[in-house]
């Protein structure tokens, strides 16, 4: 033992604890579903998102990765009923973000089914069907943390819809709480507009947004009661200027949003004659938002 014996710490060593990162690879022209593909390296992908959904593990982070850029075909929707789950598509090497994996409705449904928390979907052009949101949540209350970026929504009803796609499968709390939007395109293939809110989750961030010819962009009905929810940086261009908030429209119950930096307005040089924000509630704060009328760069209030 030498001169000197050994230090002894009366603290306990610290148990780190290691979280297993599982990938799974989808390649839609020349990969293969069968069970005895893995399916977990590039060069032996699977065929479908469907199938590499059903082999995430709930709690592990799991991470599919769309390695074949071009047009999927598959069988949509696309339930994600596994938590931790991330669907990257191919990466966007445009200053614009459009990816180059473009995913394609087969049916009339939504493309993707949020059915569990912590998602996130991500880097992909999406193609949802003619009478559904193209990204929706089914009936999950308190399904936290969804994050959806960097996608480009050019078919459906709505890119985005939150509570539920119909009024029996309407759920309160799905999604719930720290959800973001971020960096996306809702182009005008979308018939009714880019977000639509129906959930109470609150603490949301829809940020840094592109709104083409939008009837409604993000637009809240009066059975949302979400709060604390930051709108920044965002560009709208409206559809027309036949009605008031088709910018952004907050309904009765919702409440403590900032709003700050975004841009909207309609493509006229005449001043708008309804103003494309609107809060009905009046409990949110507005700064530094502009729309194109009456004047270069003026502030429009709430109205």
């Amino acid at each position: 033992m030498g001169l000197y014996p050994p230090r002894v710490s009366s603290n306990p060593p610290v148990v780190t604890r290691r979280y297993r990162t599982v990938e799974f690879f989808v390649d839609g022209e020349n990969g293969s579903d069968d069970s005895t593909r893995p399916g977990d390296r590039p060069e032996k992908p699977l065929l479908t998102i469907k199938e590499a959904v059903s082999r995430c593990t709930s709690g592990e982070q799991n991470i599919i990765n769309m390695i074949a850029p071009g047009h999927v075909t598959e069988t949509n929707p696309i339930v994600i009923d596994k938590q931790f789950v991330t669907i990257r598509g191919w990466p966007s090497q445009s200053p614009f973000g459009q990816s180059p994996m473009t995913c394609v409705a087969t049916v009339d449904a939504s493309y993707f089914t949020v059915a569990a928390q912590d998602v996130c979907i991500r880097d992909m052009t999406i193609h949802g069907g003619a009478s559904h949101p193209t990204i929706d949540h089914q009936v999950v209350p308190w399904s936290f943390r969804v994050v959806i970026h960097n996608i480009t929504f050019k078919a459906g009803t709505y890119g985005i819809k939150q509570g539920g796609h119909a009024t029996p499968d309407f759920e309160a709390d799905a999604p719930s709480h720290g959800w973001a939007i971020t960096q996306c395109k809702f182009l005008p293939g979308l018939s009714l507009g880019g977000i639509a809110l129906e959930s109470n989750g609150s603490w949301g961030l829809i940020e840094d947004n592109f709104f083409e010819s939008m009837i409604d962009a993000v637009y809240t009905t009066n059975n949302c009661q979400s709060h604390g929810v930051l709108v920044r940086g965002n560009r709208i261009m409206t559809a027309s200027d036949d009605h008031v908030g088709q910018g952004i429209y907050l309904a009765t119950n919702v409440g403590r949003w900032v709003l700050t930096g975004n841009i909207a307005g309609y493509a006229q040089t005449a001043a708008m004659t309804n103003n494309p924000f609107h809060d009905v509630g009046n409990d949110s704060l507005w700064v530094n938002n502009y729309g194109s009328a009456p004047a270069a760069g003026a502030e429009l209030v709430p109205g």
